[in-house]
């Protein structure tokens, strides 16, 4: 899918693409279908157009350009996903947030030429809006060229996959936001997941709430939660938001027969916000800590975090939530503290000793915004919380003080992780086998 956005000025686009690296060596160019939408924000109107490439082979080098009224004005190639028991990409968040930091990751991720980038959320603040995704996203990733000031063309050639955060959704009063939760705007992910029980509510004037509907259907709410397939990688990708009820059946039944009708040799879940966290912020919200048993029974190897403006990592985990006496209801605090049984697998090392007992829990939350928890850096004795109950030395691993990304490539039964500061140093890394 390729997405660009004008002014209210109508414009004759063609989009054409064919298979190869040059419109001048291929046989044969095809035409994609453009469809346009006029977004009305407020006292502004502008147009979003979106074009579909169809009957993509795996595996294959493509050429596309875009012609407005005749003329050239972008011309990009890209690979398709590979059906190879191989894969490289690369995960941050908390990103869009118009700092130099961002340019230099961006500018990072490039170098490394990955497959495709999974974004664990917060994609702009403050709010979500229009405005803010053209102003503190896109400039970053679709830059004309690839510098360390500006960041990079990354978005122009190879996908996104991008979750809702917090941040994303504050602006669905549409009142206060005309150009509100822009995420459905510039996203068409997957929408092969179940309709959650509990969806996000969108406020405002009758008039603009059924604009925006309009404007983003099918893709709200349903697209909050997704799935897909890269190489030997499975990555389910959930909405964390509070207005979700992480033990939502639909989403539970969706899960079950997702991970557990997948062949691929990882199977992987991100979500925005942590269950398993080590930080001073956001340590209460734990409500995603109620997915673990489900998680480790349908054999999940990774969950990908953000939220929290830093990089973590925890030891291989398993963890049985508390119930109540009756031992038929997961008890939460007030503050969405949830208490439980921990056992930690102390013994992987990710280097000699490879294959975990339980799941690894990362937090790379810190692709842009002002970090989190500086002074935590690499200070394990300053991680502790209490009681027990709630937090033992889960984690193996806090980078608190620097910016970073996290690269994740697969061969086979093989998996490495790297975490890459913005200095461009190996910060963390860790090899798991099956």
């Amino acid at each position: 899918m390729i997405i660009w956005q004008t002014d209210s000025i109508a414009a004759q686009f063609i989009v054409e693409y064919a298979a190869g690296t040059s419109f001048d060596s291929s046989k044969k160019a095809m035409t994609a279908n453009v469809n346009v939408n006029q977004l009305r924000l407020g006292v502004k109107s502008t147009l979003l157009y979106r074009s579909a490439l169809s009957r993509l082979k795996f595996d294959q080098e493509y050429v596309y350009r875009v012609l407005r009224n005749g003329e050239e004005i972008t011309r990009r190639s890209f690979r398709t996903r590979t059906k190879k028991p191989q894969t490289r990409f690369a995960i941050f968040g908390d990103c869009g947030a118009r700092s130099s930091q961002q340019a230099k990751i961006s500018w990072l991720v490039y170098q490394q030429h990955p497959d495709f980038v999974l974004v664990t959320g917060d994609n702009v603040y403050n709010s979500g809006r229009e405005q803010e995704y053209r102003r503190n996203f896109f400039p970053y990733y679709t830059a004309p060229s690839a510098d360390t000031l500006i960041g990079s063309p990354i978005m122009k050639t190879i996908p996104f996959y991008m979750l809702v955060g917090n941040h994303d959704i504050y602006s669905a009063d549409l009142t206060k936001y005309p150009d509100g939760l822009a995420y459905f705007y510039y996203n068409d992910l997957p929408l092969n997941a179940a309709m959650p029980n509990e969806t996000l509510v969108v406020k405002g004037p009758a008039d603009r709430v059924d604009a925006f509907r309009q404007a983003v259907k099918p893709r709200f709410p349903r697209m909050t939660h997704f799935s897909f397939d890269h190489g030997n990688v499975h990555i389910a990708c959930l909405d964390a938001n509070t207005y979700v009820n992480p033990l939502d059946p639909a989403i539970i039944d969706w899960l079950a027969k997702d991970l557990g009708n997948s062949k691929a040799d990882w199977k992987i879940v991100a979500y925005h916000q942590p269950g398993f966290n080590s930080s001073k912020a956001h340590y209460d919200y734990q409500l995603m800590r109620l997915l673990s048993p489900a998680l480790e029974q349908l054999g999940v190897d990774l969950v990908l975090t953000g939220h929290v403006h830093n990089y973590q990592r925890s030891f291989p985990l398993t963890f049985e939530p508390k119930k109540d006496s009756t031992g038929s209801q997961y008890l939460i605090s007030k503050e969405g503290r949830v208490d439980g049984k921990f056992t930690l697998d102390q013994e992987f090392d990710g280097s000699t000793k490879t294959k975990p007992k339980g799941i690894i829990y990362i937090v790379t939350g810190a692709g842009g915004a002002s970090l989190y928890d500086k002074e935590l850096s690499a200070k394990p004795f300053m991680w502790k919380h209490e009681p027990q109950d709630n937090w033992v030395p889960f984690t193996a691993k806090m980078i608190s003080d620097i910016h970073s990304f996290t690269m994740i490539e697969t061969n086979s039964k093989t998996l490495s992780l790297k975490q890459i500061d913005a200095k461009s140093q190996v910060i963390d890394s860790i090899t798991i086998t099956k």
